[in-house]
């Protein structure tokens, strides 16, 4: 019997003596093969229902002139919105809105082919940023085939299509050349002129929470005084604050800020120790928030900086009572307002303008140069593995590499012992 060609599938018979047809219909997200499969009494019947399945595959191919982009809608409120996190959704739908619609937006899900995917992906990497200053990092086209991959596997479970193209497009930065973009650290001399500038007021007091602890900035900005145990001295991480759009039906395009709690992932919620310095920092700036609210007290709720950049700002501006870090007012700490004090912050230090992720890269990279594990560090940061952490981190391991080589060659020649 000649071998059937791709596509067509396969039939055999099974020890049991009854007949199997199978079929690849793609790939899961984990990279395996999707297969269909029959199973009869009889081959003609396996073999017909394999037929019918291959002819309702090309028709549906034939058929189906839905646009990616009108998909992708469908995709995000029936799926998406239904399922995950807000800030998963938003970051979803700015993915779409901004990477995938203007390029493959008005394809149609039948006409789209693993190598138009791919040639998406390196228009992507060679000038996919909207301000058109060059490409998009590989991390971040790879975020962009996360959502592309998902949406048009959802299409293929529903049979709008035949398979999943972008399953085997090649995913960027899996394969080649590693990221040339490296971590970005203040210097030691940086950090210690940063410190010296921080004032007592909020931000001033997060920027060194920050240098400290090695928290995101969505964390830093959710934190609550019951997450510090000024006695046991640790920082308990379990939310975030973010700028998020608000979705309800009367709220348009609007944004609000929002706290979410939980992480994505379990890593996420941890208890980071610190220090007695941090600890009366943190009480002298409690202080001082009761003080600056007792002040303004009666005064009209919201935060000037939110107006004076222009954003509508979302119904829920008043932040909770406990919250650590807070504007006049009691307002939530708005994250580009902490940037852009950040950024004085900087320029008063005369360090370089570095971007607000730098405090956790900086107190990563110190906790690496002090001898601290890599595993111990990766906790702390709330990575889900050590090779993340070793990933982004790789700039100082030589360091540890040429010390280790130094520690085995001392102990093999008698000048040191065992640990």
């Amino acid at each position: 019997m000649p071998r059937r060609a791709n596509g067509e599938g396969s039939v055999r018979q099974l020890k049991n003596g009854s007949w199997e047809a199978r079929i690849m219909c793609g790939f899961r997200p984990d990279g395996k093969p999707r297969i269909k499969t029959f199973t009869a009494g009889k081959r003609s019947v396996v073999a017909r229902r394999l037929a019918d399945f291959i002819a309702g595959e090309k028709k549906a191919r034939q058929t189906c002139r839905l646009p990616l982009g009108e998909w992708l809608e469908t995709w995000l409120d029936e799926y998406v919105a239904r399922r995950l996190r807000t800030s998963t959704r938003t970051s979803y739908e700015n993915i779409i809105r901004n990477q995938i619609l203007p390029r493959l937006g008005a394809t149609r899900l039948h006409e789209l082919r693993r190598e138009e995917v791919e040639a998406f992906y390196a228009a992507l990497l060679e000038g996919g940023r909207a301000d058109g200053r060059g490409g998009l990092s590989r991390k971040t086209v790879r975020n962009v085939h996360i959502v592309l991959h998902r949406a048009l596997e959802a299409a293929a479970e529903r049979e709008l299509i035949g398979k999943n193209p972008a399953a085997a497009a090649a995913m960027p930065g899996r394969r080649g050349a590693p990221e040339t973009r490296s971590a970005e650290v203040l210097t030691l001399e940086e950090q210690r002129a940063l410190t010296a500038r921080c004032g007592p007021d909020a931000c001033g007091t997060a920027v060194v929470t920050a240098l400290s602890t090695g928290l995101r900035m969505g964390e830093l900005l959710g934190l609550r005084w019951a997450d510090i145990d000024f006695a046991a001295r640790t920082v308990s991480v379990r939310r975030q604050l973010a700028r998020l759009r608000d979705y309800s039906p009367q709220a348009g395009t609007r944004t609000r800020l929002r706290l979410e709690e939980g992480a994505k992932t379990e890593a996420g919620l941890r208890v980071i120790p610190v220090d007695e310095s941090l600890c009366g920092r943190l009480l002298a700036w409690r202080a001082r928030q009761a003080a600056e609210a007792a002040e303004a007290a009666g005064a009209e709720a919201g935060y000037a900086p939110e107006r004076r950049r222009g954003r509508r700002a979302g119904p829920d501006l008043h932040a909770p009572e406990d919250m650590v870090f807070t504007a006049p007012g009691r307002a939530f700490l708005d994250p580009a307002t902490f940037r852009y004090h950040y950024r004085l912050m900087l320029k008063a230090a005369g360090a370089r303008p570095l971007s607000i992720h730098a405090l956790r890269h900086t107190f990563a990279t110190r906790a690496l140069e002090a001898g601290v594990p890599v595993r111990a560090v990766s906790s702390l940061l709330g990575h889900a593995a050590s090779q993340i952490t070793m990933d982004i981190y790789s700039h100082v391991l030589p360091a540890f590499q040429a010390e280790a080589v130094s520690r085995i060659a001392g102990y093999i020649a008698g000048e040191t012992t065992a640990p």
